[in-house]
């Protein structure tokens, strides 16, 4: 049963769900996009740079013999970079604000993951954020039916991410509130 719990946290890595987002987003509503290269640099930024944290861990000396935090901490900072990029990139082209929104919500639940997690020595949920994030925005974009489908999928995530002993269930709970008060600042600025 352990290793069902592991399969589902590696299969709902919060690139995963940033992926599943865009590309649903994407097919609904494509002027949020405003072209397909847009696209294209969201999945990178948002997806794939995040993703290869997990790959190369083993080859950056510094991070290779330090095991699942080691994984965990290169993931941050692969994802710091890329979301400073993404919004960087969205604002020096002028994406539409839609696509805006959604760099700056991963941006800023990124940077107050890092001030909970370094300055406050809390461990909040980082793959909690990442899911929950997509799940909100996907609601806030009204498409709720699939919010509604992915929300279905916290409990086996939650549940998997306490039984692999990665998180308890308050790091959980705190790591899914960023995305509420990210989301609701980022509301009332655009």
């Amino acid at each position: 049963m352990h290793s069902l719990y592991s399969v589902i946290r590696k299969l709902t890595v919060p690139p995963v769900f940033a992926a599943l987002l865009l590309l649903l987003l994407y097919s609904v509503y494509p002027e949020y996009f405003a072209s397909f290269w847009n696209l294209l640099a969201s999945l990178l930024l948002l997806c794939i740079l995040p993703l290869l944290a997990y790959p190369l861990q083993k080859h950056i000396p510094r991070f290779k013999d330090r095991g699942r935090e080691g994984q965990r901490s290169l993931a941050i900072h692969f994802s710091a970079a890329a979301y400073i990029l993404g919004t960087a990139v969205a604002w020096l082209f002028n994406v539409p604000a839609e696509l805006k929104l959604i760099y700056h919500e991963y941006l800023l639940c990124g940077v107050i993951m890092l001030i909970v997690n370094k300055a406050f020595k809390v461990k909040a949920s980082g793959h909690a954020c990442g899911i929950i994030g997509p799940i909100l925005l996907l609601s806030y974009f009204k498409l709720l039916i699939p919010a509604a489908i992915s929300l279905l999928l916290v409990i086996p995530v939650y549940i998997s991410s306490i039984k692999t002993k990665q998180h308890s269930l308050p790091q959980l709970l705190g790591g899914s509130i960023i995305p509420f008060f990210v989301l609701f600042s980022l509301h009332l600025f655009f």
